[in-house]
C-alpha cells in the first residue's frame, strides 16, 4: 500500500519528536521548510499538522505558531483517592502549602446542601495553594463541619485534611464523588496560580463520604491544565 504524503508528514514529525530533534515546547519548522525536506505539497503539510493538532501531538498558539505540545509534569488518577501531595512527590518534586485563609464560619445554604447539615452550622474553611518546588500547581478550597475538624486541630496536625479528619473525628473517608469542569479563566484563581488568561484550569469538585455514605467534607480543586494530566478507567457495563 502506497503511503500518502499526509501520512509521511505526520510520521516525520512524530519521529523528529521521538529522536529528540524536536523538543516538547519547541516551535515547528515552517510548512514550506517541511514540504521542501519531504518533497511534498505545502497543502499536505498543512493537513498533516492539523491532524496532529487534533491528536494533541502539536499545539497551535495564534501568537507564536505551531509547536510540539509540552509534557504535563504531573499525573492525577481520577479513579483513586490520591492526595495532591502524593501527586507532586511521586514526580520527584517537593510538595508545599501556602495558606490563604483558615477560618470557621456558619454554613451557607449551599454548604448545608453538600454536607447535609442544618443551615448556619459552623464549618471550617481552608483556602490554600499546593506547590511543587515552591511553584503553584493547585488552588484548594475545602469545607469541613467544625464538629469534624477545627482550625486548631488542622493546624496542629500539619498533615492532609483526610488524615486530620480521620484522626480527630474517627470517621474514615471511603470514597469521593467527583465532578470535572473546564474553566477558561477565573481572575482570582488564575492570578493566584500565575496562570495567563490564555491558560485553562481544570476544576475538580469533590464530596468525600464515609463508609456509611454520609458526606464528610467537600472541596474545590483548581488545577493548572498545562501542568496536570488526568486519567481514569471506564468499564463497559
Amino acid at each position: 500500500m502506497e503511503l500518502t504524503s499526509v501520512y509521511r508528514v505526520k510520521e516525520w514529525i512524530i519521529n523528529q519528536i521521538k529522536e529528540g530533534k524536536l523538543a516538547h515546547g519547541e516551535k515547528l519548522p515552517s510548512n514550506l521548510a517541511i514540504a521542501r525536506d519531504l518533497k511534498v505539497k505545502t497543502d499536505d503539510v498543512y493537513d498533516g499538522v492539523d491532524e496532529l493538532i487534533t491528536e494533541q501531538v502539536l499545539t497551535n498558539n495564534l501568537e507564536e505558531g505551531v509547536s510540539v505540545k509540552s509534557l504535563h509534569p504531573f499525573f492525577y488518577p481520577l479513579g483513586e483517592l490520591v492526595s495532591i501531595s502524593e501527586m507532586i512527590t511521586n514526580q520527584g518534586y517537593q510538595a508545599g502549602t501556602e495558606f490563604i485563609s483558615l477560618d470557621e464560619k456558619p454554613a451557607t445554604s449551599l454548604d448545608a446542601k453538600y454536607l447535609t447539615l442544618p443551615e448556619k452550622t459552623m464549618v471550617t474553611i481552608i483556602e490554600r495553594i499546593r506547590t511543587a518546588n515552591q511553584f503553584p500547581v493547585v488552588y484548594c478550597l475545602d469545607k469541613v463541619p467544625t464538629s469534624e475538624l477545627t482550625c486548631y486541630q488542622y493546624q496542629t496536625n500539619n498533615q492532609s485534611i483526610i488524615n486530620a479528619i480521620e484522626q480527630n473525628s474517627k470517621r474514615k473517608i471511603s470514597y469521593a464523588e467527583t465532578e470535572i469542569e473546564a474553566i477558561s479563566y477565573e481572575p482570582h484563581i488564575s492570578d493566584i496560580l500565575n496562570a495567563s488568561p490564555h491558560e485553562g484550569l481544570m476544576l475538580l469538585k469533590l464530596i468525600h463520604y464515609d463508609n456509611e455514605h454520609n458526606p464528610v467534607f467537600y472541596s474545590f480543586n483548581y488545577f493548572k491544565s498545562s501542568l496536570v494530566k488526568f486519567k481514569t478507567v471506564r468499564n463497559r457495563l
